[in-house]
């Protein structure tokens, strides 16, 4: 998971974070019950242990999820300041040789700002999530439904292991091993739905005939698309739902989204926003260029803000309209 921060799935990266504190969390589990981190000679693996990880790295991963245009900022680095001076705090502790237990304010830091910081990214999550589930906003087709059944059933455990720790942390509940019991139905929940996503073992593809509509003729619905994105440029909108697009060449919303996953190997707001760049280009080499600033050009070829403009322009070019056009 790590190593997506390489690739175009860095919401995952973030994920990795969280599973990493939880699996540390339950190796402490298994050291305190087993004797180990008592034992002499043992690896202290539970000093990298680090609660404050997890909320900045679930509502990361939360944004990457629930919206296409997010990308991560210089400034996201400061969300996981308190963790670094957690980090810190504890190598001075231990240098010093001195107890941070014995200190109300370390437990109002580690616990009660983890607990609220939770309890917020949570409830950014589930109030996302209604609002897509609402306007139906969800693709359809096997993959994408265990996609859907894999992050309620995360957010879902997530929200009930934040409700057992604030049980434990403030009311004094001392059935601690629930929360052990909860990771370990997560990591082999997700193990079971990874199979099922991955198919461990595929049909042979014998051929490479549209199994998805078969009454559809891909290529001549492809050149519709394309002329009427050439002709009528409905992406000059600014708001622009796939089934408004759809309904201009008589097609279903799901075909026309089909057509341009599996041909422009996009998805619908990229292939829109993708369009609206190339239409601002164009304009910015025209004599337009001389009488209209840059986010006049831009809000003519589709774009509703400066800020989705230049978010959208530096992930497709690698850099900002003005370094650009230079």
């Amino acid at each position: 998971m790590l190593l997506r921060v390489f690739s175009d799935t860095k919401g995952d990266f973030f994920l990795g974070l969280v599973v990493i504190i939880l699996t540390i969390e339950l190796l402490f589990s298994w050291g305190y019950y087993s004797g180990y981190n008592n034992s002499e000679g043992a690896v202290p693996f539970w000093k990298l242990l680090n609660y404050l990880i997890i909320p900045p790295s679930i509502w990361l991963f939360i944004r990457y999820n629930t919206d296409d245009n997010f990308k991560f900022q210089k400034w996201h680095y400061s969300l996981y300041i308190p963790a670094i001076l957690a980090y810190v705090i504890e190598i001075l502790a231990g240098l010093s040789s001195f107890s941070l237990k014995e200190y109300e304010v370390w437990f109002w830091f580690t616990d009660t700002l983890l607990l609220v910081g939770i309890i917020y990214v949570l409830g950014v999550f589930w109030l996302q999530y209604i609002k897509l589930y609402h306007i139906k906003a969800f693709s359809t087709g096997k993959n994408n439904i265990i996609q859907r059944v894999k992050l309620f059933l995360l957010m879902f455990t997530l929200t009930v292991l934040a409700f057992i720790w604030l049980l434990f942390s403030f009311i004094g509940w001392s059935q601690y091993e629930i929360i052990n019991y909860m990771i370990i139905f997560l990591f082999f929940s997700f193990a079971f739905l990874h199979f099922l996503e991955a198919r461990t073992f595929p049909p042979l593809k014998l051929e490479t005939k549209n199994l998805v509509f078969p009454n559809y003729n891909d290529q001549e619905n492809l050149q519709l698309l394309d002329d009427l994105m050439k002709e009528k440029k409905p992406f000059l909108m600014p708001s622009l739902p796939l089934n408004e697009l759809a309904k201009e060449i008589n097609l279903p919303a799901r075909y026309v989204s089909f057509l341009i996953n599996q041909f422009h190997r996009k998805n619908y707001k990229e292939y829109i926003n993708g369009h609206r760049i190339q239409e601002f280009l164009k304009k910015a080499k025209s004599e337009e260029k001389n009488y209209k600033t840059l986010l006049a050009l831009a809000l003519e070829s589709g774009f509703s803000s400066k800020s989705t403009f230049n978010q959208v322009f530096k992930s497709q070019k690698g850099q900002s309209p003005s370094e650009y056009l230079k």
